[in-house]
């Protein structure tokens, strides 16, 4: 067995003990018993989730184990080997749902299958070579290791006193649910998805009716603007090269923000504006490739006796759903009006 191979092997065990240690049960009517870890099981009883429906395990590289996806009678929940929860949703199926065979995770947002040679991702049909993907993987471990010995939501001995409870900010209407992106485009739908989100409730002279009611038509507008793969700038740039245009119409220009306090700064303009923010989300947060921009418009803090113990970002995932929540470690540079 090979170093990686060992240290993989490792984790595994560290698991097999924090799983014995730590877990609740669920008793299905056929009489099989699946088990979460605390952690996870007090969040999914917070957002009203119910029963654990089925358990997939999802592999890395190596072809090792690295996190869960627990289907729920509403929603999904993706915990990492310590118990720590990387994504879910309390309202949109499983990524998984109805799949066979071995399944792949490469952190928020990159599930994946595998082909005779590589790796194909769900979402996009973007192919990952072994290489690559072993890269995203083992990084994505070593994160969730780290996280484990300083994560308050994994200790059951921290929180055996008390429940866990969640509060949700969230803008007053609903991003549309738009897929367009295969790969690289996803700066572009980001950007589409958002101004639609103000033309629809901020603004009904952002986007003529020609953008408004074909969005499409304003996505492949926005590509010679905004080609991928796109960075912030790249982002603010076409946009305001786009509204100087009169592609659209707002009242301010397209601003940047880089640092780590992406949260911080959608949970203001929540507040004081009632707007979203175009996000970037990591693979993981110690990796700059493969990252993915979204939509931002919501917040969920987790609180144990009025103590903040996690947060998350509410999402459109550019892939036609809402309401997908990612863990606020999973973050970096933002563009927002």
């Amino acid at each position: 067995m090979n170093i990686k191979g060992r240290v993989l092997a490792m984790v595994s065990a560290c698991v097999v003990i924090f799983s014995q240690s730590s877990i609740a049960t669920f008793a299905l009517d056929n009489q099989e018993v699946l088990t979460l870890p605390t952690s996870v099981s007090d969040l999914t009883s917070a957002e009203n989730m119910g029963q654990v429906v089925k358990i997939h395990n999802l592999h890395g590289a190596h072809e090792g184990t690295i996190a869960f996806c627990a289907e729920m009678e509403s929603g999904y929940v993706i915990y990492d080997l310590s118990g720590n929860t990387i994504e879910y949703s309390p309202t949109s199926s499983s990524p998984y749902s109805d799949l066979q065979g071995d399944l792949y995770y490469a952190g928020p947002l990159e599930y994946l299958t595998k082909t005779s040679t590589d790796y194909k991702n769900l979402r996009t049909g973007e192919i990952l070579t072994d290489e690559q993907f072993n890269e995203v993987t083992e990084s994505f471990t070593n994160e969730s290791i780290k996280l484990s010995s300083t994560n308050f939501m994994s200790s059951s001995v921290s929180r055996s006193n008390s429940g866990l409870r969640t509060t949700v900010s969230k803008v007053s209407g609903t991003p549309r649910k738009l897929n367009y992106n295969t790969g690289e485009q996803c700066g572009a739908l980001a950007a589409v998805i958002n101004l639609c989100y103000i033309d629809d409730y901020k603004d009904k002279n952002c986007l003529s009716d020609s953008y408004s009611k074909s969005p499409s038509n304003l996505f492949n507008k926005l590509n010679s603007y905004i080609p991928g793969p796109a960075s912030c700038y790249d982002i603010a740039n076409g946009l305001n090269n786009a509204r100087n245009a009169n592609v659209f119409h707002t009242s301010s220009s397209a601003k940047t923000y880089r640092g780590t306090d992406s949260w911080g700064l959608c949970l203001y303009r929540i507040s004081s504006s009632d707007l979203p923010t175009i996000l970037l989300v990591n693979s993981h947060p110690n990796y700059s490739g493969y990252n993915h921009w979204v939509l931002s418009y919501g917040i969920v803090q987790c609180y144990n006796n009025n103590k903040i113990v996690d947060k998350y970002f509410i999402i459109n995932d550019g892939y036609g759903k809402n309401d997908v929540r990612i863990k606020y470690t999973y973050q970096d540079d933002s563009v927002y009006f």
